[in-house]
This record gives structure tokens, C-alpha cells and sequence, in this order.
């Protein structure tokens, strides 16, 4: 635990129509900015990573059903000021039971993706999928990932401005993975299971058309971004993944 208490600076984004009457925030340390409508993940959270810009040395992204206790933040924050080659840290995250979600990942190949989607049952997307999410390892050392999951990541606000912030041609789905990676391109992305939230994961107990719509559209972009067969960059990510639990 740090000495000393955290300096935070919260940002909040309003998308509600009409906007929400937040006029009884009066503190300098919160900044809100309406908007009038859903910009999406990835553009809401770029207006609060502009707003913040020159204020902090970390920014937070995390989702609205996690949990943690007030030690998370002052924990990571130490862990990340001892290790200034890290660019982004997550923590061990839990289902409400308290059952693991094994959210360190490799970078997928579309098969990867089509068999956890229509294909979960069969031996050969089972198989593919213990590999992508790590199924054989026990979540309980520091460990590096070119992809952990935008439900929680600490970032270093000198590593943003390096790699840019979320792509927003992803307006839902995929935008944590496409900023994961290029953060991992220029830094090292680690999962810190010294520090433990609780995440809901509320949006896998509704599934919808809609849902399933943006899933497929931001895969797609993000597939012919990077590459849907040849993509260098994430052979050489995914080997070097691999190659630290070999040695």
C-alpha cells in the first residue's frame, strides 16, 4: 500500500437525452462533458482520456459492473511506478461467486473467435479456446499478454500518448483489443494478480441480434486492420507469449 493517498481526477461522460442534471458536482478533482447521445466504448472513453490529458501519470478504463476494494488502485499504481517498462496493467478478475475469469489472451485468429461463438461445444474450438485463454495456467503469477480485457486497465499516460487512444471506428466490441495491442507493441502489457476485482459480466446474461451485430462488425474491422491470415505482428506477440511459460 503507498504512503500516501492517490491524486484522482474523475471524468464523467454523460450520454444520456436529455442530459442528467449534474449540477451538484462542485469538486475541482471531477470534470463532466455531456454529450446527448451513445458515442460508443471506445469514443466515450476517448473524450474522458483527452480531458484528462497533462493531469495525471495513469489513466483508468474500467466497466461500470466491477468492483474493488480501496486497496486495488494504490496496489497497481506501486507495482506499475516499480516497473516503468510497464505500459498497462490488469488485475486478477472474479465472477461474483468468486470463480476466475481468465481474461489474459492471445491475439485471435478469426478461427479463434468463430469457434467460441458457434462452434463452443466442439473439441476443436475447446481446445483452441484453452490455448487463447490460458486454461492450463494458474492465474497466480505476473505474467505479460499482448491482450487483457478493457473491463480494467491501468495505463500509463506516457504509453497513451505514444500509442493513441481507443480506435473509434469500433463502436462496441474489439476496441480493447486493438488498443491492447499496440500498447503491448511499445511497452509491456502484465496481469498482476496481487490485486483482485469482481466483475459482473453483465452483458453475457443478455445476449441479443444487436449485440451479436456489433460483435461482428468490429471484427471484421479489426481483422482487415490488422491482417485476417497474414499478420506478422501477431505471430510474433502470440510466440513470445508462449515462450515465457516454456522456459
Amino acid at each position: 500500500m503507498l504512503a500516501v493517498p492517490l491524486a484522482v481526477h474523475v471524468v464523467v461522460i454523460d450520454n444520456s437525452q436529455p442530459g442528467l442534471n449534474l449540477s451538484f458536482i462542485q469538486d475541482e478533482r471531477v470534470t463532466v462533458v455531456p454529450t446527448g447521445a451513445n458515442l460508443g466504448y471506445g469514443r466515450g472513453h476517448n473524450i474522458a482520456l483527452a480531458a484528462s490529458s497533462r493531469r495525471c501519470r495513469y489513466n483508468l478504463v474500467l466497466n461500470t459492473d466491477l468492483q474493488m476494494g480501496p486497496e486495488v488502485l494504490p496496489g497497481l499504481v506501486e507495482f506499475m511506478d516499480a516497473h516503468p517498462s510497464a505500459g498497462m496493467t490488469m488485475p486478477k478478475v472474479l465472477y461474483p461467486d468468486g470463480s476466475l475469469q481468465r481474461l489474459c489472451r492471445l491475439l485471435p485468429v478469426p478461427v479463434d473467435l468463430i469457434g467460441r461463438r458457434f462452434f463452443a461445444r466442439t473439441r476443436w474450438a475447446k481446445a483452441r479456446n484453452r490455448q487463447y485463454e490460458f486454461h492450463d495456467w494458474n492465474y497466480d503469477t505476473v505474467a505479460e499478454f499482448p491482450f487483457l480485457s478493457g473491463c480494467f486497465m491501468l495505463i500509463r499516460r506516457s504509453v497513451l500518448d505514444t500509442t493513441g487512444y481507443f480506435d473509434e471506428r469500433y463502436f462496441l466490441y474489439a476496441e480493447d483489443l486493438d488498443l491492447s495491442r499496440r500498447i503491448n507493441a511499445v511497452s509491456r502489457t502484465l496481469y498482476v494478480p496481487s490485486q483482485c476485482v469482481v466483475h459482473e459480466y453483465r452483458s453475457q446474461t443478455r445476449p441479443s441480434l444487436r449485440r451479436l451485430r456489433y460483435a461482428a462488425v468490429s471484427l471484421t474491422r479489426y481483422f482487415s486492420k490488422w491482417g485476417w491470415v497474414h499478420d506478422p505482428a501477431r505471430y510474433q506477440a502470440n510466440r513470445k507469449t508462449l515462450d515465457q511459460f516454456d522456459r
